[in-house]
């Protein structure tokens, strides 16, 4: 532990040699005559002497303990008000008086050091939890920033005491500070402030993410000569970084405490102790504004988006109405005109218009299909119906086209089938876009099969395989996508629209159920469906 000091004033040589021995043999540091500008731990000297010594007024913590050279007899009463005095040294003391009284005295100093401390923590605690209290009371989530730095000061003004205090915030790419608010600065001042990372007080603060107490900021040669406008009482400031982590986001500075005291280190460390919350309300605050800005931008941007795509969705659907009339009538003609020509050469020819009549035809209700489908305009008619008849329907439907090509169809189903409550019709059209899709990828001599079967207590899964190529692994995650087929389009594009999948897909997800790719099965290609059964099904 630090030797304490004590300080003997009694004129009296004699006296002062016997005092200062006695000092010595206790491991006290001494000092002599006229009063010092640091109050010592221990003061000696005689009643007419008190009024040289400007420590016995000062703050009850910093007064030292008094031992007066003198008998309790030699001292009037008035010449002790307002002074405590720890014990009285009678001129004719023996040494081992001197010294026990030195060992008592400085026990009592130590103790009240200690005692004065634990007080001066317990205020410093206080004062932290009621800024920080106080402002978690008022900071409510969806404040915005300007009105959450205003509290902020308000309260560190209110209560703390100071006349001026101001949050600086980083701008323009964090290189400069502004004031964004303050309270004991005029409007012009906020405003005009612009003070770069690296300059200044609250510039070097916010460079080095320390927290800095200035003692004279006039006469600190680090920085130039503030311009105070007149505000500045105290020469004294405190500026303290607002950080996240260890990313400085700005400062605050304090200044002109009540009654002009200087700012001291109590000051600093309750300033840093609160800006460590605050920095944390600040940088919520500005993410909930940015995500409400953002938010808000989203929004707009897809209401816009949707005001395009219902035009897109408009004119797709309009044009293609309008396509369908002559398509229609030029499949009419062709019809006649192939019937007119009996043997005619030029049968062949008329075929080939007649195909890609028909092509243009499914695309242009393939797109139509889609569209509705998308915008929710296509209408369901649901009904309990068995799995076979729309699987059965369907099969029946396709038996000429893969009769025609040599690829055998058969359809698997077990007897004891539940029900599904679906749009048959739509169905129907779901297993015909999966047939169609099997036989344009089945060589002649292969086979497609359809199967059915429960699976578990709700669901019914069915499957439509088939022998052909398959589908290369890396097409196989885009399969349901639009306009995606397998095979290099500029040389090997399959026949088709590149939509009878995402339209299967579309109507079985309406109705509650899922289709997807078998990744297993690697001997041609298999879809599952399936469907909820009976009143499961979410419609």
């Amino acid at each position: 532990m630090a030797s304490l000091k004590i300080h003997i004033d009694v004129v009296d040589q004699a006296a002062t040699t016997i005092l200062s021995e006695a000092a010595a043999r206790e491991g006290f540091e001494v000092t002599l005559g006229a009063p010092g500008s640091v109050p010592p731990d221990i003061l000696i000297t005689r009643p007419e002497r008190m009024d040289r010594h400007p420590c016995l007024s000062i703050r009850a913590d910093l007064q030292p303990q008094l031992l007066l050279w003198a008998s309790p007899e030699e001292v009037a009463s008035q010449e002790l008000l307002g002074v405590k005095v720890s014990a009285f040294l009678p001129l004719s003391s023996k040494k081992e008086e001197i010294s026990s009284t030195f060992v008592e005295a400085a026990r009592l100093h130590r103790s009240r050091r200690e005692e004065f401390a634990m007080w001066h923590e317990m205020e410093e605690r206080y004062a932290e939890a009621s800024v920080i209290v106080n402002l978690a009371l008022e900071l409510e989530p969806g404040m915005d920033i300007k009105e959450v730095l205003e509290k902020i000061v308000n309260h560190l003004s209110e209560d703390l005491g100071y006349a001026i205090v101001s949050i600086m915030l980083l701008e323009d790419n964090e290189k400069y500070l502004t004031i964004r608010a303050a309270r004991g600065l005029s409007e012009r001042i906020v405003e005009s402030t612009r003070m770069e990372r690296g300059k200044g007080v609250s510039g070097t603060v916010a460079l080095s993410g320390e927290p800095l107490l200035v003692n004279d900021v006039e006469a600190d040669s680090r920085f130039d000569k503030p311009q105070s406008h007149g505000k500045y009482n105290s020469k004294s400031v405190i500026c303290v970084p607002l950080k996240v982590g260890e990313r400085v986001i700005g400062v605050i500075n304090a200044n002109n405490k009540g009654n002009d005291e200087l700012l001291t280190q109590y000051d600093l460390h309750i300033l840093t102790v609160v800006a460590a919350h605050i920095s944390i309300s600040i940088e919520r605050t500005r993410l909930y504004s940015n995500l409400a800005r953002k938010a808000v931008e989203l929004e707009e941007a897809y209401q816009k988006l949707q005001a395009i795509d219902k035009v897109k969705s408009d004119f797709i659907i309009n044009v293609s109405h309008e396509y369908r009339t002559p398509v229609t009538i030029i499949l009419g003609y062709l019809e006649l005109l192939k019937g007119s020509l009996g043997d005619s050469p030029h049968i062949d020819k008329v075929n080939v218009t007649m195909e890609a009549a028909s092509r243009l035809s499914s695309l242009i209700d393939d797109s139509t299909d889609l569209l509705r489908l998308d915008t929710g305009t296509t209408h369901f008619l649901y009904s309990e119906v068995g799995v076979d008849y729309f699987l059965e329907e369907a099969v029946r439907g396709q038996w000429g086209r893969f009769g025609s090509k040599g690829v055998l169809l058969s359809l698997d189903l077990p007897d004891d089938l539940p029900a599904v409550r679906v749009d048959p019709d739509k169905m129907i059209k779901v297993f015909d876009k999966l047939l169609d899709n099997a036989l344009k990828f089945t060589p002649s001599g292969g086979y497609a099969r359809v199967s059915a079967r429960r699976e578990g207590d709700s669901m019914v899964l069915i499957q439509v395989e088939d022998s052909g190529a398959g589908i290369p692994s890396e097409d196989r995650q885009r399969i349901f996508d639009r306009f995606e087929q397998g095979g290099d389009i500029m040389t090997e594009k399959p026949e088709g629209t590149g939509l009878g999948l995402p339209i299967a897909r579309a109507i079985v997800s309406r109705q509650g159920g899922d289709i997807s790719l078998d990744q297993q099965f690697d001997k041609g290609c298999r879809i599952i469906v399936t469907l909820p059964i009976g009143e499961d099904t979410d419609r």
